[in-house]
Parts: C-alpha cells; structure tokens; sequence
C-alpha cells in the first residue's frame, strides 16, 4: 500500500523531477491523467534525444552494485530493485512506476530493510546496516513473503556486491512456505481488494473510500471513512472516520480500499 505525497515540479527541465511531480498531484479525471502521463513520456523522449542520454545496459557479468544500480530508475535505464542480494528487473510492473509510487521507493535502489520492516520511508531503501538475527520472525516471514514474489514473478537479472559473503539460505528456505506480504495481518477478503491485477497492493491516496478490517479492535473493526494522509514517522495512516471528527491512525494492513 503506498500513498503518493504532493510532489513539486522541478524548476529545470529534469525528466524525473516531472514524473514525480506529476505523481503526486491528486487528479479526480482519468481523462486528465491520460493526458499528464502522455505529456511526461513526450517529453522524456524528447529530453532524452537533445541531451544524448543513452539508456544504462544491465552488466555482463550480472554483478551490479548500489552505485550501478541507481541508474536503473526507469528513466536512465529499466526500472530493477535489489532483494536479499539478487537484482530483478520490474520493469513490467503494473506499480512500480519512474518517480511514482513503488518505484519513488525502490526503482534503482535495494530494498530488502524496507521489505522485511513494510516500511513506506524513502530513507529505507539501501540500508545496509542490519542483520537478518535483528528481524523478528514476522519480519523474516515478510522478507521470505516478498522475496518470493519478487524473484518468482521478476526476471532476476543479477546480484549486488554489497551483499558478497550474506547468507540468505534461510529466507529462501523460507520464502518456499510463503505467500507475497509475508505478514498477512488482515482477513483474506482485505489482501484481496489491496492487490492489483498483477498481484502486488494497489495505491491508496487521499480521499479514497476505505473499510477497516482485521483491527481486532470493536470500535474500529467494520468502520468506513476517508483516507486523510500517510504519516512516514509511524508508518501509519490517518483515516476520517463516518460520524467522527477525530482521526484515527492505522496501519496498513488493516485498510481496505472501498
């Protein structure tokens, strides 16, 4: 589940200061986002052909590192990610987008903390100052959850460097147990209304009808209202509920999308 913050367009012509400006513009008409998207593909093509920028090819030898791997966004190359050492290419993905959503996060960058924390912050992306003994079992079983999802539906396209002598037997042991989002906190009906078409969560932005679920809460569980704004700092979003003038912050697992 991701929420989209308000992005501003860039000063200078920079192709994916635009896409992410574009982004994260709330627009309430497919026919103006149509028109949005199109207007920022025309003109990357077109910054791409003045300014000579030729798009990154993967490495011979599949060996990619965090500096390497930044130049497959999306907009410099094809959009790849990093997962317990191994790179995949998402380029196909229905989310994971040049300066939107998924891919603000983790396009060109490695994502195994974030995955295995479900954490939405930019800022845990290429961490690498942890070990897999510091996750709890249910941040172990996400990590496998979206390990499996990732390297199963992805082609894997190489390994990151930075992870030489890791041993990620255990979450790929794991993962063989494990269905995407490891976690599974809320009721199945919930994760089914979160997925896309092409099984990964769908975005929730601000305004967005939405159902609480899978609280184990008796003042929340079953209740409906609006989504307000994701706060970064908990990890968690401010949700209006129907006859309510105070918000009420969630987690994500416990929001389905109306």
């Amino acid at each position: 589940i991701f929420l989209s913050p308000l992005g501003a367009m860039a000063a200078e012509p920079n192709p994916s200061g635009l896409l992410a400006g574009l982004a994260g513009v709330a627009i309430s008409s497919p026919s103006v986002v149509a028109v949005l998207v199109g207007t920022a593909s025309v003109f990357l093509i077109v910054w791409r052909l003045k300014s000579g920028t030729k798009a990154a090819k993967l490495p011979s030898d599949g060996v990619f590192t965090l500096d390497s791997l930044r130049c497959f966004n999306g907009v410099t190359g094809p959009i790849c990610m990093g997962v317990c050492g191994k790179v995949v290419n998402v380029s196909t993905s229905e989310n994971i987008r040049a300066g939107e959503g998924y891919g603000k996060l983790w396009a060109g960058r490695d994502a195994t903390f974030a995955l295995a924390t479900l954490s939405l912050k930019p800022e845990d992306a290429n961490i690498m100052d942890f070990k897999l003994d510091d996750f709890t079992a249910d941040q172990r079983k996400a990590l496998a959850g979206w390990y499996k999802h990732f390297t199963t539906k992805y082609t894997i396209v190489g390994r990151l460097k930075e992870y030489e002598g890791w041993d990620f037997s255990s979450v790929e042991k794991e993962a063989e147990s494990q269905t995407p989002f490891g976690l599974n906190k809320a009721p199945a009906e919930s994760d089914e209304k979160n997925k896309s078409s092409d099984g990964e969560p769908i975005a929730l932005r601000p305004g967005d009808a939405v159902r609480l679920q899978g609280t184990g809460s008796d003042e929340l569980e079953g209740k409906t209202g609006e989504l307000v704004t994701f706060n970064p700092k908990s990890n968690k979003f401010s949700v209006k509920l129907e006859g309510q003038k105070e918000l009420v912050s969630v987690m994500p697992g416990f929001i389905s999308k109306i």
